[in-house]
């Protein structure tokens, strides 16, 4: 069909290609509930991309695992693509992501660590023995490296980590439930400076 003469032909330039997507959600759908919760996990917290992993971190820290509904409602939150969120949340250990489909894992997870350091006093006897004498409510699990190959073997019960752990140790603290982070006494800036810092 030719056009009538005069007639100037209206090109979509190829950049502006969202302008004519098709007003539908790309992607994973979002659940309502997950969405509501989400929310207000985060409150007013800035959802800038920088602070993914911290938010990562509140959901663990929240629910003690990262739901598949969890990641894709974060997403959601912070404008960014669901792959983006899975992908660093699976790349740290201590992310605990369940996919859909997946049971639920237990609230408390106790990790060994296996560098060679660790190995050779004796961290993988010390896994088997914790894998098989703690019981359903505790996940045991090998870690990497924590760092600790002066304190071997290491064993981070939650958050709590444990030097030159053995299996009481280990277990009195899941029973005790002390599973958060023990930091030592230190010198604050304010406290360095009083004391003739950077003088």
């Amino acid at each position: 069909m030719s056009e009538a003469p005069g007639t100037v032909r209206q090109f979509a330039h190829p950049g502006r290609g969202r302008e004519r997507a098709r007003p539908v959600p790309k992607g994973r759908q979002v659940e309502p509930r997950a969405k509501v919760e989400i929310e207000a996990l985060l409150g007013d917290r800035p959802r800038q991309r920088d602070l993914l992993i911290e938010h990562l971190h509140l959901i663990q820290d929240t629910y003690g695992q990262i739901s598949a509904a969890h990641l894709a409602a974060l997403a959601d939150e912070m404008r960014l693509a669901f792959a983006e969120v899975f992908e660093t949340a699976t790349f740290y250990a201590h992310f605990d992501v369940v996919k859909e489909g997946e049971a639920a894992i237990p609230r408390l997870t106790v990790r060994v660590c296996d560098s060679i350091t660790c190995a050779m006093f004796g961290a993988e006897k010390l896994l088997e023995t914790l894998q098989a004498e703690l019981g359903g409510d505790v996940r045991v699990v090998r870690a990497p490296c924590v760092g600790l190959c002066d304190h071997a073997p290491a064993v981070e019960v939650g958050h709590n980590f444990l030097h030159r752990a053995d299996v009481a140790a280990v277990k009195a603290a899941v029973e005790a439930q002390d599973t958060h982070a023990h930091i030592p006494a230190y010198t604050d800036y304010d406290a360095y400076r009083a004391e003739g810092g950077y003088a």
